[in-house]
């Protein structure tokens, strides 16, 4: 019988210990101690690492029984190892654990039941981890459903050199500096682009940003995007959304190909058309490349690298039913490349 998978994109605030992280990845995978059948009932499928950011990336899949624990013993590991008031890092955070987002991957698994999955983590950890606090987005954030962009302006995940004690919290007890504050949901898969351009002119670099949102007229639907300077050149990280496919133009992901490629697929259609998966719709990371690339070159300015943060939403359910029914808990150790 298929699996109701759900999976989580957990980003925490260390890149620079390999130890440290697969130390909080193997956390993760503690719920397979208690399996009684083949396979395993989580598994890591990757992890994206970048020194300069000093952040991480954890694409931590399991099934909608045991994704609550796989997702609550990695943050309190991560909580353990990650002191905040230490850290340094190009990238914005707020929290030791800076994002736990769990998205469907089955087709079957409902946006509310992975709301109320993550509503449990937060209570959890807010009694478990003395100091520990959290805020909710996507369908967490209940009856709002306010999305992630709008709840980080909101705590101010975008300044810099916010007070702790000023964050105002759902969950827990007031933001500590050890700990810091942790945005915790449930939204659709979330695709994640960072596109490297040649130079070091940060402003450029948030000119383009400014032309590829989805909220900018003419902009990328459902890309949110920000500019950072990194390893002397100019990266744009960008989100790749879920949005309303009415009136669009789109393909299912079963014509994508043959139904064997599972991670590493570039294809997602002609350039006018959107990825589809179950009820998402998104942008293709190629199309984002692409405008940056055009955008980048009307300054002068040529891209120098891409990275694919992850997978498709497609690839990341396939893999974690081939990952859970092999038992392959740790599959991020099979794959060559696990940092940016």
């Amino acid at each position: 019988m298929t699996r109701r998978l759900v999976g989580c994109l957990m980003n925490i605030s260390e890149g620079r210990s390999k130890e440290t992280v697969e130390a909080i990845a193997m956390s993760a995978l503690r719920v397979n101690d208690k399996t009684d059948r083949d396979g395993c009932r989580a598994s890591v499928l990757n992890i994206f690492s970048d020194h300069d950011y000093n952040r991480s990336v954890l694409t931590i899949a399991s099934t909608v029984e045991d994704i609550g624990e796989a997702v609550f013993q990695a943050c309190t590991s991560a909580y353990q190892h990650i002191d905040l008031s230490r850290h340094e890092g190009g990238h914005p955070r707020l929290g030791s654990v800076d994002l736990v987002p769990l998205h469907p991957l089955s087709t079957g698994v409902t946006l509310q039941e992975c709301g109320e999955i993550a509503i449990g983590v937060a209570h959890r950890l807010a009694s478990t981890v003395k100091g520990s606090a959290s805020f909710l987005f996507g369908h967490a954030d209940r009856p709002l459903c306010r999305p992630l962009a709008q709840r980080r302006r909101e705590v101010g995940w975008f300044s810099t050199g916010i007070a702790f004690e000023e964050l105002k919290q759902d969950v827990g007890e007031k933001p500590s500096s050890r700990y810091g504050i942790t945005a915790i949901g449930a939204i659709p898969y979330m695709m994640v682009i960072n596109v490297t351009i040649d130079t070091q002119d940060l402003k450029f670099g948030q000119q383009i940003v400014r032309s590829i949102r989805g909220r900018t007229p003419g902009g990328l639907p459902g890309v949110q995007a920000m500019a950072f300077s990194h390893q002397g050149q100019v990266e744009i990280a960008c989100n790749i959304m879920s949005i309303p496919h009415e009136g669009q133009s789109i393909i299912s992901h079963s014509n994508l190909g043959d139904g064997r490629r599972t991670e590493e697929s570039n294809i997602y259609g002609s350039d006018d058309e959107l990825y589809r998966y179950g009820e998402g719709v998104y942008t293709p990371p190629s199309v984002v490349e692409r405008r940056i690339q055009e955008l980048a070159a009307e300054g002068g300015v040529r891209t120098v690298g891409s990275n694919v943060v992850g997978f498709t939403p497609h690839g990341a359910c396939q893999l974690a039913e081939q990952a859970l029914n092999t038992g392959q808990a740790m599959h991020w150790r099979t794959r060559t490349q696990t940092t940016m």
